[in-house]
């Protein structure tokens, strides 16, 4: 675990900007000198053949299997760093995270998201049909079950409305939950 047990969450549904805020957040304390380890979900993405599957077992399939979790918390805690800033999907689903994490959630409406993970997937050179597939069949339906089994928004040590990524709000902050460079960032957001 981090030399002194420090750890930032940062969760959202997909295409809410956690990606942007967590590189801001680990930038703002590099900047305050701060070691950070900076680690992404997406980098513990098992390769899985989602052909031939109903929309419900699809999405099963996506939230069960997709990511290595256990892999990710084994990470995490061999990590010797002051700060390890964690962001992605289902945060909460690690252990280290569920037990001894500052979760930050980011709020994003339905249309921004979908906008957002339009143009990100377009340009990896997915097309529509298959965004607006993955989008129905995987990440709605497991945010939903996210949302459900783990209650993001009820662990939060904060939300920040992130539906204008260039101008984060600050809806909610537990006050002491995070290292002084990451509250300084904090009371730099506008409150919603």
């Amino acid at each position: 675990m981090t030399s002194d047990g420090r750890i930032i969450a940062v969760d959202g549904l997909d295409g809410s900007g956690k990606s942007q805020l967590a590189g801001a957040l680990a930038a703002a304390c590099a900047a305050e000198g701060v070691a950070t380890a900076l680690l992404h979900v997406d980098d513990f993405r098992r390769d899985i053949d989602f052909g031939g599957l109903d929309a419900g077992a699809e999405a099963a399939l996506y939230y069960d299997r997709y990511f290595d979790l256990a892999a990710l918390d084994e990470k995490l805690r061999s990590l010797q760093v002051p700060l390890a800033i964690l962001e992605g999907v289902f945060t909460l689903r690690v252990p280290t995270i569920a037990t001894s994490a500052a979760l930050i959630v980011l709020s994003a409406s339905v249309d921004e998201v979908r906008r957002r993970i339009l143009a990100r997937d377009r340009a990896k050179g997915r097309t529509d049909d298959e965004i607006q597939r993955r989008i129905a069949r995987r990440y709605f339906p497991g945010q939903d079950r996210y949302r459900a089994e783990c209650d993001p928004l009820g662990h939060a040590a904060a939300i920040v409305d992130n539906d204008d990524w260039r101008r984060p709000r600050l809806v909610r902050r537990v006050p002491g939950r995070f290292p002084a460079a990451v509250e300084r960032w904090l009371d730099m957001l506008p409150a919603t």
